[in-house]
């Protein structure tokens, strides 16, 4: 039973950020405390950093797939640094 209630209550937080309405609004109209919503758009906040998610990163020439890499790259084409200090370096 807890687990749809999260289920239920994330969807309630999905709904709320389309609905353009400040949390005050969106919390009473469904009828919860502003502060029991906190609670709800916290805890998928949090969900949402521990579990990664991976985008497909797409390129023009995506027709052609490289299968076999006969040298390397002296420097990166992207970079990529986020706010932790990672660096993520992208050749080819």
């Amino acid at each position: 039973m807890r687990n749809t209630k999260a289920t239920a209550m994330f969807a309630r937080v999905e709904e709320w950020k389309r609905s353009g309405s400040t949390m005050q609004e969106f919390a009473s109209s469904i009828g919860l405390t502003k502060s029991c919503f906190e609670y709800w758009v916290r805890k998928k906040r949090k969900l949402s950093v521990d579990s990664p998610q991976f985008v497909e990163l797409i390129t023009k020439d995506n027709e052609e797939q490289l299968t076999e890499y006969t040298e390397q790259p002296t420097q990166a084409q992207i970079v990529f640094t986020f706010p932790s200090g990672l660096c993520v370096k992208v050749f080819g």
